[in-house]
């Protein structure tokens, strides 16, 4: 059975012979294969009916007619005459037509080296296979055999509507639609080759736009693969399928929530006639997700904030109360009452719901319920379109408050994603992490419908090396020795800005700073600026735990980890287990005095 993207009961079919196909694709083809269905293509955003691909087929390009044979008046290379309700009309002939979104296909891969045979007397060529065809979905094979449309339909590039019916046989149809391809010349395609294809044919599904925000623009070579990154399949079909309404993603860490909701998100604010509102709870994830919507060119129609900073918004927007630093100068009593300012207004009609075409909330497990709520009620009751994607293993600001979505005007009933495969982190990172903190999360394995047990990642996307973890003499120590872990790390061919470090408390990051720059290590303390972080080129971020929240870098050092003793001791486990999965590759771990925290790492 094919993947088909987006799934059936996703999908929007603009005849039912499309759906047909749709089903019998999904149901007759292997299991490696894939089917994107009405997608833009390429550069071009041409719009095939179907694009097939398999590893060792290749890629096909299908169109698809609902026409009868007796509406056909007349019809050569080019063109085809109908006979409608509307008179006789003049069409493209469909063959002309799927070849040049075929070829709109190859164009866009050849320009990829990669996807080239290197050597040999096919130097130069596609590594892949390519083809097209049309499906006749009213007209039978016996019938067109009867006329002379063979002369401009060739008839090994068709598929008729009894060689598609719900009982056809599989094996003819595979045979058939392959049939169509042309042979292949090098090996069966690769993994990353598949996912170069991906990238280029589907650009949108490309994930560099959610790396660590920063002022300016990071310039990666156009040869440099990470450009060609993209979702995994699962993650793709995950974000084309997601329907309408209200929708809930509950996913483990890693496992690519933030990257479906930029995605959803701008597919939304294209056709969205009001604004589009994301929110999250901490800068350093807004600052990707504004960064997202700038690379995809929606900037302009949807608007990034922190819940907090939305708050204000809304109370200066409306002339309502709005303290600042001079009427409360704690910073967090003056966000508190700025959101009590606006769930009071709201409730009063005062801000007006039903500004946003759809509203997206990353991390939600940090919002508290009635800020839920208030999200709700922000949406056009006419599109319906609110997203809210959490982990409450990541819960680190209120403690668990698992919501009642049902209370909330949220219908959560049959409308959650449940994503269960960390792609962030190594084996060995996670299994660590895990085993850290399994009494205060849980175990992995849970279900889908099971609301009352924290979600725990199931698998790690590779293997790696095992966290290290290191005692101290003092913080000064600690210091030294993730300097020196640092220093190795350059040796072993990291870049500066690809390791961070992390710690518990700003004064510990203080004195960390200054002791790495004496080993002559580059050190930027990144500090918030709207929702961005002001960072240097290839410096080695500084940051805290809390603030390291959404982001990710290879190489993390966490310090100071003695210094955690809050009045409840398992958000000090969640926010340790933030950290630890902060880190794509390599995790060091320091501490200088011993507590139940630190005892827990060394087990």
């Amino acid at each position: 059975m094919a993947t088909l993207i987006p799934s059936l009961g996703s999908a929007r079919f603009d005849a039912r012979g499309e759906l047909r196909l749709a089903e019998r694709l999904k149901d007759f083809l292997e299991d490696n294969a894939w089917v994107w269905h009405n997608l833009p293509v390429g550069p071009f955003g041409k719009h095939p009916d179907f694009v097939v691909l398999h590893p060792q087929q290749g890629i096909v390009v299908l169109e698809v007619k609902d026409w009868h044979l007796d509406t056909i008046s007349r019809a050569n290379k080019t063109q085809v005459e109908l006979l409608t309700d509307r008179g006789t009309i003049s069409v493209e002939n469909p063959f002309e037509q799927v070849r040049g979104y075929m070829f709109n296909v190859v164009d866009t891969l050849k320009g990829d080296p990669l996807l080239l045979i290197e050597s040999g007397g096919f130097k130069g060529k596609p590594a892949f296979a390519f083809g097209h065809g049309v499906a006749f979905t009213e007209i039978t094979r016996k019938q067109f055999e009867q006329t002379d449309l063979r002369e401009v339909f060739p008839p090994e590039r068709c598929i008729f509507r009894d060689e598609m019916a719900g009982n056809a046989d599989a094996d003819a149809f595979r045979q058939r639609l392959w049939r169509m391809v042309s042979p292949r010349l090098g090996p069966a395609l690769s993994l990353p080759q598949i996912d170069r294809m991906r990238a280029l044919l589907f650009p949108e599904i490309r994930v560099t736009q959610l790396a660590l925000p920063l002022d300016e623009e990071t310039e990666v070579s156009p040869a440099d693969d990470r450009m060609l990154q993209v979702m995994d399949m699962q993650q793709e079909l995950v974000a084309r399928s997601m329907g309408e309404g209200h929708r809930i993603v509950r996913g483990v860490a890693g496992s690519g929530k933030t990257l479906i909701l930029a995605f959803r998100a701008e597919q939304i604010a294209r056709a969205a006639s009001r604004p589009v509102l994301l929110l999250s709870y901490a800068n350093g994830i807004a600052g990707r997700l504004e960064n997202a919507m700038q690379d995809r060119g929606v900037e302009d129609k949807v608007i990034v904030s922190t819940f907090h900073r939305w708050c204000g918004k809304m109370l200066r927007t409306y002339d309502l109360p709005a303290p600042g630093e001079k009427e409360i100068p704690d910073f967090d009593q003056r966000m508190e009452t700025w959101v009590n300012n606006v769930l009071d207004a709201a409730e009063r009609g005062l801000i007006p719901g039903g500004q946003y075409d759809a509203v997206l909330i990353d991390e939600a497990h940090d919002f508290e319920p009635q800020w839920l709520a208030l999200a709700a009620r922000m949406v056009n009751p006419d599109t319906r379109a609110l997203m809210i994607v959490y982990d409450d293993a990541q819960a680190i600001y209120k403690g668990r408050k698992r919501p009642v979505w049902k209370q909330l005007g949220i219908e959560a009933a049959g409308r959650t994603t449940v994503l269960k495969v960390n792609y962030r982190n190594t084996a060995q990172t996670l299994r660590f992490a895990r085993k850290f903190a399994a009494d205060v999360i849980g175990a992995p394995g849970v279900c889908a419908d099971d609301e009352d047990a924290i979600l725990l990642p199931e698998d790690a996307g590779r293997q790696g090396v095992e966290p290290v973890v290191r005692k101290c003499v003092n913080y000064d120590g600690e210091a030294h020795a993730i300097a020196e872990w640092l220093l190795g790390r350059k040796s072993a061919g990291y870049h500066w800005a690809q390791m961070a470090v992390l710690y518990p408390a700003h004064y510990i990051g203080e004195r960390f700073e200054n002791t790495l720059v004496k080993h002559g290590v580059p050190c930027d303390v990144a500090k918030s600026h709207g929702n961005r972080m002001q960072a240097e080129r290839d410096a080695v971020r500084l940051l805290s735990m809390h603030n390291a929240k959404g982001l990710e870098f290879p190489c993390v050092a966490i310090g100071g980890l003695g210094a955690l003793k809050s009045e409840n001791p398992e958000d000090d486990v969640r926010l340790t287990y933030v950290a630890i999965t902060r880190a794509t590759h390599e995790v060091f771990i320091t501490y200088s005095n011993m507590t139940e925290l630190v005892g827990r790492l060394i087990v």
